[in-house]
Formats: C-alpha cells, structure tokens, sequence
C-alpha cells in the first residue's frame, strides 16, 4: 500500500500511539468536527489511523487514507459549506501532483450535487435508516414481541458503568473472532470506549447482571444526531435482546432532545435496476446483494433494520475523481476495506464453518 508522503505540505499522520493522537490531534480537529460534521462517520475521523489534510486558508480538515493509487476521503471533508470548494480544490489539486485518483465514502446525499459540480463521479452504495427522535413512532408489532421475550428472561438496558468495562472489551474480542467478515480498517473499526466521554452508551444485562451486549453511539453534531455505531453481544445472548437494545437506545435519546438517529448504512439495499453511467458494475452490486450473503447478509441486514420504521432512508454513495470507472480503482477500494483482500474474506468464512462443525459435533456426541 503506497501513500501520500507525510512531509507534505498540509498533511499530518495520525500516529497510532493513542497517548499522542489525544493529545496532539484532537484538540486541533474536535471543534472542527463539532462546528462542521454531518457526515454519519464525522466523529469516527477523530479515531487514529487516519490521515489529515488541513490549509491555512480554510476551517476545517480532510481525513483520508491511502489504498494503492487511490486516496480516500472517510464520509465527507469537514468545514462548513461554504468552504467546501475550496478546501476540496486545493486537495484535489495536490492529488493530482501525486498523479491520484480520489474517492469518497459514504456521501450523503445531501452532499452529492455539489461533489459532481467539482468533477466527481458517483455510484449508489446503499440507503441509510434515518429516525426522526422528534417524532418516533411507536415500535412495530414484531418489535414489541420481541421486546417482551426479552424482558420474560429478565433482560433490561442499564446505563453505562466502570463496572462493566472489562466485560465490554472482553465481548468485543470475542466478538471479533465470530463476526461475519474479517475486522474491516478505515470506517469500520471497533472501538467502543475510545473517546468514550464523547459517547453514549446502552448495556444490555441479564436478571444477575451479567453484560450480554453493549450499544455504543458517536455523536453527529450538525444534525444534533447520534449513529448507534457499534452493537455487540454475546453469542448466547436470548433471542429479542437486539430488539429491547436498540429501541431503548432510540426512546431514551429522544427523550433527551435529539433531532435525529441513525444506524447507518444498510449496504447495497435500494439499488436501482439501472445505472446507465455505470451498468456492468451495477449488474455487479445487484448480482452481490442477491447471491453473496453467504459473505454479508446484506438482505438480512436491510429488512432488520427497516423493522424498526425508520423516518426517512437516505441515499449514500461512492464518489470518485476523476470520472472513468476502472478495474484499479476498483481494486484499491476493495483494499482499502479488506487489507487481507478477498481470499482472507472466504478463508475466514470457512474457518467459521469449521468452527460451527466442531461444535455442532460436540453436541451430537453429549446426547
């Protein structure tokens, strides 16, 4: 994986020492990202790992990293509106001296017509659950049965507490090993107490209060929004525990006056039958969302969601500069994502299967 150089004029790398990226970066980028981020993902740029973009001329910064000749942007540049331009001009400006292709991912899109208006190419990802806190429905007949097999084992949401901390990292980890895909870098990295003053968090307890899963939401601040980020639970967790989690998340953040929540991006959900700008690759997704849950249960995860009666799903979408979709920049996405590539992908779904054999067969021999 090549990189832009971090001699750079304008750019800073974000160490992986959490000590020092506390205490050198953000303090410089946690106002910007309060002030200017409406992005779904504007707090996760706060996290290490990621590159930064800043000029003197302009408020605000690009967070971004690199994935072989492809330089991509995480969700959107935070600044305000009015400094979109520019702050994106001279990025792209100097990408070009590095001979780069940029992309953007998720977009919103709210964002999207003034990204094409700079020369930027587009393709739909999927839809995002947006929740009006403002005005939240009632729970769906299916939720409130869950809810109440939940609460029959005796199951109930607490607020966060010291207590329970090691439990929550010792979950995580576990849960890192079964999850579906292999841990994905970039946006999607797991880290639940990181920033933790600026979160909010639901735990999800048994009758002797034994933590079985754990709800961690990032703030959106230009939308006065929360993104219930990461959901993780045991694997022996009752069945309607998810459900009791979620809408409490929902019903309690209301209740403190927020506009708007989201559980962000249902992938792939929503696309459209044609794509006369990109329609191999559109045949591609279609073909994907259909046939490949055995790799991600895009399908699955679409219909939970929608369960809960989302206000609104909005548009997102990969944006690309300059416009020409091609087979390396298709390829340094992919990378971007899944580091191990996709070979790693179905070697950890098969280790799985392994797994769900040996135990299976554990079972089968005890009776």
């Amino acid at each position: 994986m090549s990189s832009v150089p971090d001699n750079v004029t304008g750019h800073e790398s974000a160490d992986d020492e959490f000590e020092q990226h506390q205490q050198l970066v953000l303090p410089k980028l946690l106002p910007l990202v309060q002030r200017f981020g409406t992005n779904t993902h504007s707090f996760l740029s706060l996290y290490p790992g990621l590159n930064i973009f800043r000029t003197p001329q302009v408020e605000g910064y690009i967070p971004y990293v690199t994935s072989g000749n492809l330089v991509l942007i995480a969700g959107e540049p935070i600044c305000a509106d009015a400094d979109l331009s520019a702050l994106m001009g001279q990025f792209m400006a100097q990408m070009a001296g590095f001979g780069k292709t940029i992309g953007m991912i998720p977009v919103n899109q709210a964002k999207l017509s003034r990204f094409s208006d700079m020369g930027f190419d587009s393709i739909y990802i999927g839809k995002e659950p947006i929740f009006d806190l403002r005005d939240l429905p009632q729970p769906s007949r299916s939720i409130r049965q869950a809810i109440r097999r939940a609460k029959r084992k005796g199951l109930r949401v607490v607020p966060f507490d010291e207590r329970y901390r090691s439990r929550i990292e010792e979950v995580s980890r576990q849960w890192l090993v079964t999850r579906e895909m292999p841990p994905m870098s970039f946006l999607f990295q797991l880290r639940p107490l990181l920033l933790q003053q600026h979160k909010q968090y639901f735990l999800l307890v048994d009758g002797d209060g034994i933590l079985l899963a754990f709800l961690a939401c990032s703030p959106i601040y230009g939308r006065q929004g929360w993104y219930l980020e990461d959901l993780i639970r045991t694997g022996d967790m009752p069945n309607g525990g998810t459900e009791l989690l979620i809408q409490s998340a929902l019903e309690s953040l209301a209740q403190q006056g927020a506009r708007i929540a989201t559980l962000a991006l249902a992938p792939l959900a929503g696309l459209p039958d044609r794509d006369e700008q990109h329609p191999y690759l559109n045949q591609l997704l279609r073909l994907s969302y259909e046939h490949l849950s055995f790799l991600y249960h895009f399908q699955t995860l679409e219909f939970f969601k929608g369960k809960f009666q989302p206000s609104v799903w909005e548009s997102n979408y990969f944006c690309f500069y300059p416009k020409g979709l091609r087979f390396s920049l298709v390829q340094s996405l992919l990378g971007a994502f899944m580091p191990n590539d996709i070979p790693a992908v179905l070697v950890h779904k098969l280790r799985q299967l392994r797994r769900s054999f040996l135990k299976d067969m554990r079972f089968s021999r005890k009776e």
